[in-house]
This record gives C-alpha cells, sequence and structure tokens, in this order.
C-alpha cells in the first residue's frame, strides 16, 4: 500500500496550509487505485466548515464532497483520499482524525482500508513535514508516500 503524489501536489497541500494557518485546512485527493496504491491525480482543497471554532478541527461540508465526487467521475477518477494541516502540532492522526474517518465511522465489522489521510504539518504558518495513513481494523496504520518529480513540458 502506497501514496503516490508529486512534489507539485504536495506544494499545493502546504500551500493551501499556510494560507489557512493557524486554522486547519482540508481538502480531498482524487486520482485512481492501482490495487493498493493509490495515485494522486488532482487536489481539491475544501472550505473548513469548523476553521472559525477552533485549530484542531476540520469538516469537509456536502456540497465540496459532492462537487469533488462529480468532477473525479467525469474525469474517470474517484476520491482516493483526504489531507488536512496541524497547524503548530506535528503530523500525526490524532484520536479525532481516527473517529472521524470514513472507515472507523461506520465501525465493526471493519471496513477495508479505502482512503488514503494525508496530514501536513503547518509550525509558525510554514510547511514542516507531512504523513500519510490508512485506517485499517479500526486502527490508524502509517502509509508509505512516493513522491515524484513534476515534468513541465518545454
Amino acid at each position: 500500500m502506497m501514496l503516490r503524489l508529486s512534489d507539485e501536489q504536495l506544494d499545493e497541500l502546504y500551500q493551501h496550509g499556510e494560507v489557512t494557518w493557524p486554522a486547519e485546512c482540508c481538502g480531498i485527493l482524487i486520482g485512481r487505485r492501482d490495487g493498493d496504491d493509490r495515485q494522486v491525480e488532482r487536489v481539491w482543497p475544501c472550505t473548513n466548515l469548523r476553521a472559525g471554532e477552533a485549530n484542531d478541527v476540520y469538516e469537509i461540508g456536502a456540497a465540496d464532497r459532492k462537487a469533488a465526487e462529480d468532477a473525479a467521475a467525469a474525469a474517470g477518477q474517484a476520491v482516493v483520499g483526504f489531507y488536512h494541516s496541524h497547524p503548530d502540532h506535528d503530523a500525526y492522526f490524532s484520536p479525532t482524525d481516527l473517529a472521524h474517518s470514513e472507515e472507523f465511522a461506520w465501525g465493526e465489522p471493519w471496513l477495508p482500508p479505502t482512503y488514503a489521510y494525508l496530514v501536513i504539518s503547518i509550525h509558525g504558518g510554514r510547511r514542516d513535514h507531512y504523513k500519510a495513513f490508512l485506517v485499517a481494523d479500526g486502527a490508524a496504520v502509517a502509509e508509505p508516500v512516493a513522491l515524484t518529480t513534476s515534468s513541465c513540458p518545454t
């Protein structure tokens, strides 16, 4: 199992986190599944519906989710994951993150790992580091990330 995204897409995620800091940013990862791997082909930034409440919670609205799913379907793609930032905290999958994951929310019997959850750390308004996770058997487990170099046409 691996999450694959480009350095350009990672930069886009970090930019989103820096702009929304000190609130959490959030969004959807659109792409394709290849076996257990998830290839990100498009980053879909969303509005954090709970950004005004605290800097440690996020919620993606139904309208953003539907728009992302419709755009993915129109391109022959799918939602392969979600991302959010941790302002002034390390990149980890918190108990709140786990409780709000789709695989965990359904409860037992556990759904197989379906989505990648990418967490980016933004310290002092600046990009720091990232980690990806899956939810398997009701627990968060680290997922490797393969970062590819973007190629610009000449």
